[in-house]
């Protein structure tokens, strides 16, 4: 009689021997040869890897990539072609990351033979870039357009882009090296990538008898654009549109700070003289709060996590200093102002800044203690910029920048930048 395998058992026995045939489909080894472990490296240094990785039957995949201390990758992976399913290669990796932190990295080969992944690990240093001056940008407007204008740091000037149209407000991005300058009633505003000046994204302004872009700010990655129209436009370094924002009816931004999570805008009723501060949610636009302006404003400043300084000039004449407290939304004024309009402020840090004023002086103000005592005289400071690096001022008057020493006070260079000087910028390497 013939005896038959149970149905169960043959099921078994079928699940049995196909986990054992992929079982058999072993794990591809790999191995960082060199550099060696704990090597250090400075970032822009090219790092040149070797390595082996080899499977029993075959590789479909090697690539190679940088991973910080939380396993994350930080630079782009590099894909090896395969020669083999034995192979040792080399290949050179570049740190071109500027913006990489000082520490402890790890290099990871990685091979897959279609079907297990095998790793290589390798632990090394990685020393960050010291931060440095790369250049002053400066923007000027002659008959022939709007003009990018740079000093090196041995202060020899160029003009690196022109951009036709008026001019109404810029604003630079070390982060991520562009430059945004804006029109008013004729041009476009325009991310340029820098150091080599070449247009990242452009957005097409209207031709009108009446100012269309009004400002524009860089805060991380995001780029705000003011409009007559009343609408702050948000936009990435990339040029995507994030986030259109709407004031309140009847009124255009102007100046736009971010700081403690919000937007804060500088918005002027179209009708009157009437300004006010409306600080809106930066993440969503959603309106959060408001409170009158004296006048137009000059600059925003953050100085701790619940206060800023807004700096102006009121509408009746002379300048004004107030600290706004968000939770209170109030303003307090911390001390009288010399007279005279001002022209210019530099945060040195969060208790100290500068003031330029029209009338060839610009003064040093502290928080704690509070007081305000001439600085640099002789000098009507339309913009300034400190320079923490360096500990450095530079200020821009007429059609000449000056470099001066913070800590003394002594003017160190003069820059001839041949025509008026709109607004003035520093760029960093990182």
């Amino acid at each position: 009689m013939e005896k038959r395998i149970p149905i169960a058992a043959l099921i078994f026995i079928l699940f049995y021997f196909s986990c054992k045939k992929d079982n058999t489909v072993g794990t591809p080894t790999a191995q960082v040869i060199s550099p060696a472990a704990m090597s250090t490296f400075v970032v822009n240094d090219t790092i040149t890897i070797k390595a082996q990785v080899s499977d029993g039957v075959s590789l479909q995949s090697v690539s190679v990539y940088i991973t910080n201390n939380q396993n994350i990758p930080v630079l782009p992976s590099l894909s090896i072609p395969i020669t083999g399913k034995n192979m040792t290669f080399t290949c050179p990796y570049p740190l071109n990351n500027i913006h990489l932190a000082s520490g402890l990295y790890t290099i990871v080969v990685k091979a897959f033979n279609g079907t297990n992944t095998g790793w290589g690990f390798q632990q090394i240093n990685i020393t960050a870039l010291p931060s440095k001056l790369t250049g002053i940008y400066t923007v000027t407007r002659n008959h022939t357009g709007v003009h990018i204008v740079k000093a090196d740091t041995n202060y020899n000037v160029s003009t690196v882009y022109t951009q036709g149209g008026d001019y109404s407000s810029s604003d630079i991005s070390t982060y991520y090296q562009q430059l945004y300058i804006a029109a008013a009633d004729s041009g476009n505003a325009t991310a340029i990538s820098l150091p080599n000046t070449s247009v990242a994204w452009s957005y097409l302004g209207i031709t009108s008898s009446t100012t269309y872009f009004t400002n524009t700010y860089s805060y991380n990655d995001a780029v705000y654009v003011s409009q007559y129209n009343g609408q702050i436009k948000y936009y990435s370094h990339l040029g995507a549109g994030v986030m259109s924002i709407t004031v309140t009816a009847g009124n255009y931004p102007i100046k736009t700070y971010v700081w403690s999570s919000y937007l804060f805008a500088e918005e002027k009723n179209i009708g009157s003289q009437t300004r006010n501060l409306v600080l809106y949610y930066a993440p969503s636009g959603a309106g959060f709060e408001q409170n009158t302006l004296p006048g137009p404003v000059v600059n925003m400043l953050g100085m701790d996590v619940n206060d800023l300084f807004v700096f102006g000039n009121q509408n009746t004449g002379g300048a004004y200093m107030e600290l706004y407290n968000i939770p209170g939304n109030i303003f307090y004024s911390p001390i009288a102002l010399p007279s005279g309009n001002l022209l210019s402020v530099a945060q040195v840090n969060p208790q100290t800044y500068l003031l330029g004023f029209d009338n060839g002086t610009i003064y040093l103000y502290t928080y704690n203690p509070n007081s305000i005592i001439p600085f640099i005289n002789g000098v009507v400071a339309s913009h300034m910029q400190y320079d923490a690096v360096g500990n450095l001022l530079f200020v821009s008057s007429g059609k000449y920048v000056y470099g001066y020493n913070y800590t003394t006070a002594g003017l160190l260079h003069t820059c001839n930048i041949q025509d008026s000087v709109l607004n003035l910028h520093l760029l960093y390497n990182k």
